[in-house]
């Protein structure tokens, strides 16, 4: 991960997983959170992608593709 860029404006803001499944980039892990809601601790850019490490209520951290994200409004 030569090109590894932090940028959390997002910090915080609730979302809802939904990654696709014909993705190969994602895991059982990935699935296993999928539609369940968590909130963001950062997004990081990598290998050209924009990752968002997303916390969940039982404290594990799942990355997903930013995109594969809702994002809920903010309270």
């Amino acid at each position: 991960m030569a090109d590894h860029k932090h940028n959390s404006p997002l910090r915080g803001t609730r979302v809802i997983p939904h990654p696709r499944e014909d993705d190969p980039r994602y895991s059982a892990v990935n699935f296993r959170y999928a539609g369940e809601q968590g909130h963001i601790h950062e997004v990081v850019l990598a290998g050209g992608h924009e990752l968002a490490k997303v916390g969940f209520a039982d404290n594990r951290v799942v990355y997903y593709l930013l995109e594969d994200l809702e994002l809920l409004p903010r309270d």
